[in-house]
């Protein structure tokens, strides 16, 4: 795998959304009714918003300067309250790779620099979700450790 991982800056916004494109068109056909296609421009703006904020991470793989890859984490907390105690960690938000990239260890290495992360930072956890029909984005999360912890459900109403 001849891909190097670097943060990613203001400026990177074109190639996050070409990236994020491939992975939003998955859930805009497998969920249209929470979904809606995006304008990149908008996505564009909402990744260099993201990137000026100090809560967010974001993360781009590239072969030979090109953007094959990407991930994003949001740091969260919540303070003790009387049913538990205060936490840190790094919510995993997004992470793609690129179609013709896939299977070739780039989101195995993304996430790798994700969990040194948080080991650096002293962060215990690293947490994530995923949509119920995305079954192959939770295979190979279970492939690189993690587990699920909590199940969600949901009951869609028939009318609208």
């Amino acid at each position: 795998m001849n891909v190097t991982i670097r943060r990613a800056v203001v400026g990177d916004e074109q190639a996050l959304t070409r990236l994020n494109a491939f992975v939003h068109d998955l859930h805009v056909a497998s969920k249209p009714l929470y979904f809606k296609p995006a304008v990149p421009e908008d996505v564009a703006a909402w990744f260099k918003g993201l990137l000026e904020r100090s809560t967010v991470r974001i993360w781009i793989a590239e072969r030979d300067g090109t953007a094959v890859g990407y991930v994003s984490v949001f740091l969260r907390e919540r303070g003790e309250n009387i049913f538990g105690h205060a936490r840190q960690w790094l919510e995993l938000d997004q992470i793609g790779v690129h179609p013709d990239d896939r299977r070739g260890g780039i989101g195995r290495a993304l996430v790798d620099v994700v969990l040194q992360a948080a080991e650096t930072d002293r962060i215990r956890d690293v947490e994530l979700s995923s949509w119920a029909f995305n079954k192959g984005a939770q295979q190979a999360f279970r492939r690189l450790g993690f587990t699920p912890t909590v199940v969600r459900f949901a009951r869609e109403s028939s009318k609208a």
